[in-house]
């Protein structure tokens, strides 16, 4: 980028030091001319002389030119320029650390804070100081017939008197310390009015912080008293209506018609006068925030159906019907199963009381991870001025109906409350004589960052069949997850019975892996309710519990303990969904990695894995499940490698088993003399990690007839 044109209009040169004061004079006719306010006059004037004075004190002379910059915008320049030394400690002068002998050190650094720009250069060879303060907005742009202007009119105002000068600049200097001493004045009136502010704002917020607690003193004693008052009327309350029904029932001897009508109206008033006591309880416990939310997973389904159940007396001799509606696909909730029952049971009853005939609909619908109640029915309708009234405590609407109507005026408030609890909202949409809806929208998980919907359980959307996995330890989620990872199933894991039930309802899965233990519950009891929910798949029942019997007499199809290797997992999968028996081998091995690599390049083929930690676990596996061929290491605890195929040998149930010795020893002659007797194939460990083990693996197993 071209550097910006600089337009000359006057310089100063530094032999004397009055002209130092030439330099100041100068400064301020410039800057006059150009159009500079008094003020910055006076900075331009101080901002010349401090840099004149350092140049001829220190450097014993020098120059300054006065130079407006043609850039955007215009700049009035001030350079001074010597030849002098330079400045040794120019950096600690520009951090305002260096202390002059001669004067303050502070001139500098002064002219700095006074100009926009500043640029300074020192060397040996001398210094250059370049300040600069943009031209004000209202100015003539300066160009070079602009510049001759300038230079005709400093021509005309001839060379001022330096004592002049100095006169002037002693008068400025009074007027900024008397400017000064009205400025300290004004501050020091002005902190004495902070201080009075200050002390009136403490004692404002001391009489706040005695008012909060004053009200939080009064809350506490009024949820205290309520909660008292509610424990003490309970007693009474539940005897009223224990001993209503036991003259109702005629324990003591039969009632009058006039009688039995009256202990009816006593019975309902102990009812009703129960349900407020229940209210004010649960709405001071709201308000003390001394209620629990207690999540647990529960299906929609089932709620509904419990509503149901306990709403159903209600109806009796009413011309209503009262509509329960939820979409089967649902998960579910995991959340405080039972306000969110509380909130729709106040939600019906007040419909209930409200509604002389047609409907009352209940339905749930879910988006994301948000449900949706609608309590919606046909009744006298609120009006919209109403429609927030309802939800204040003790508040009852006017109207013919509802002076017909016991009610406490609490059921609505402590609903929207619940709501809020459950981290949701209840608004109401009505319209008189049409009716009125209640919405209820909540979270669906609350408070379980483990809950999940189904969708974002699908771990591996493979096009094959569906495997549900109910299994609640994340760790083996994630093992089970790796192990079919490049499988072609579909698999989808659960974390509980009731997300699984909505699982096996949505997805008919042709596969169920079981946890027998979830919630430290037993879960075998699933494997039947699972059938009477139309699943006749095989179930794959795992556990920590090596108990391969009852999950068997429960309907299961296999077990395998737990933990479960990669490749077991995988062939017994696939025996059971393909309905057919894999070849089995048994390694007989006493080091974990070797039997986890030789298990997976086995499983890769298809084969069924078992596994014998050593040699005594090795005879026995091998004779309770026949295996179709062993790989037999020679060193292990126990019993070793020999020791092994000599039992193997004198069973008659695994006399004609096939043997590979898979081994890292170093065999002798005779060793392997006996061994090729004994019908054994040789597979060192030393082939198997080589560069060919592949080729010879699959030789070996074609040597002892186990075709690929």
């Amino acid at each position: 980028m071209d550097e910006p044109q600089r337009f000359s209009i006057s310089t100063v040169k530094l032999r004397h030091d009055r002209h130092v004061v030439n330099a100041r004079q100068r400064a301020r006719d410039i800057a006059a001319l150009l159009g500079f306010d008094h003020q910055e006059q006076i900075r331009l004037a101080t901002s010349a002389s401090e840099l004149a004075r350092n140049a001829f004190r220190y450097a014993t002379g020098g120059a300054v030119e006065f130079l407006v910059v043609d850039s955007s915008p215009q700049e009035f320049m001030i350079s001074v320029t010597d030849s002098g030394p330079g400045i040794p400690n120019l950096q600690s002068i520009l951090d305002g650390q260096y202390v002059s002998k001669t004067g303050l050190g502070k001139g500098i650094i002064g002219t700095k804070r006074l100009m926009d720009n500043f640029t300074i250069r020192s060397s040996p060879a001398g210094t250059q100081v370049e300040a600069a303060k943009p031209l004000p907005a209202t100015a003539p742009h300066v160009d070079a017939n602009r510049v001759k202007q300038l230079l005709n009119e400093l021509a005309r105002s001839g060379a001022a008197d330096p004592f002049d000068e100095i006169e002037r600049q002693n008068q400025e200097l009074l007027k900024t310390l008397a400017e000064l001493r009205e400025s300290q004045d004004a501050l020091a009136q002005l902190n004495t009015e902070l201080e009075d502010t200050n002390r009136g704002v403490v004692a404002l917020y001391a009489e706040l912080d005695q008012r909060a607690v004053d009200l939080t003193r009064v809350s506490d004693l009024k949820t205290s008293f309520v909660s008292n008052l509610s424990h003490e009327f309970r007693t009474p309350l539940n005897s009223i209506s224990s001993l209503s029904r036991l003259l109702l029932n005629r324990s003591d001897g039969d009632l009058t018609a006039e009688q039995e009508k009256q202990i009816i109206y006593i019975q309902r008033s102990a009812a009703e006068l129960s349900e407020l006591v229940n209210d004010l309880l649960d709405l001071s416990k709201v308000e003390a925030g001394k209620i629990d939310v207690k999540s647990k997973h529960f299906e929609i389904q089932e709620l509904f159906g419990a509503l149901r159940g306990m709403l159903k007396p209600l109806l009796v001799g009413n011309s209503l019907e009262l509509v329960f509606e939820a979409g089967a696909d649902i998960s579910p909730l995991y959340t405080d199963e039972g306000k969110v029952s509380q909130i729709l049971r106040n939600l019906i009853s007040n419909a209930l009381k409200f509604t002389r005939r047609g409907h009352i609909r209940v339905t749930a619908q879910a988006d994301s991870d948000i449900v949706t109640f609608h309590v919606s029915d046909t009744g006298i309708g609120i009006a919209p001025e109403d429609q927030e009234k309802i939800f204040e405590e003790f508040v009852q609407i006017e109207g013919e109906l509802q002076s017909k109507v016991k009610g406490t005026g609490l059921g609505l408030p402590l609903s929207r409350r619940l709501t809020e609890l459950l981290g949701g909202s209840l608004t109401v949409q009505s319209q008189v004589g049409v009716g009125s809806t209640f919405t209820v929208r909540i979270p669906m998980y609350l408070g379980d960052p483990a809950s999940r919907t189904l969708d974002q359980l699908e771990l591996a959307n493979g096009t094959g069949t569906t495997i549900l996995f109910i299994e609640d330890n994340r760790e083996t989620i994630f093992v089970h997850g790796s192990s079919l990872k490049n499988s072609n199933y579909h698999l989808v894991f659960v974390s509980n019975i009731p997300e699984a039930r909505a699982a096996v309802r949505r997805l008919k899965p042709g596969l169920v892996v079981l946890d027998r233990l979830i919630d430290q519950q037993d879960c075998l009891f699933f494997i039947s309710e699972m059938r009477s929910l139309g699943f006749a798949g095989p179930v794959l029942v795992v556990s920590v519990v090596d108990d391969a019997k009852t999950p068997v007499e429960s309907g299961a199809a296999a077990f395998l303990p737990k933990p479960i290797a990669p490749f077991t997992l995988v062939n017994t999968i696939r025996e059971l969904i393909e309905g057919k028996v894999s070849k089995t081998i048994l390694l007989s091995e006493d080091d974990e990695v070797t039997r986890y690599l030789l298990g997976e390049a086995l499983a890769k083929y298809g084969f069924r894995i078992l596994e014998a930690r050593n040699g005594r676990e090795a005879v026995k596996m091998a004779e309770a499940y026949l295996p179709d061929a062993m790989f037999l290491d020679i060193v292990m605890p126990d019993l070793n490698g020999f020791e092994v195929l000599r039992e193997l040998r004198n069973n008659p149930s695994t006399k004609e088993m096939s043997v590979i010795v898979h081994s890292s020893k170093t065999l002798s002659k005779k060793e392997i003399e006996q061994l090729s007797k004994d019908g054994v194939v040789i597979y060192p460990k030393e082939a198997f990690g080589s560069a060919e083990s592949k080729d010879r693996l699959e030789q070996v197993l074609h040597s002892v007839g186990l075709e690929l």
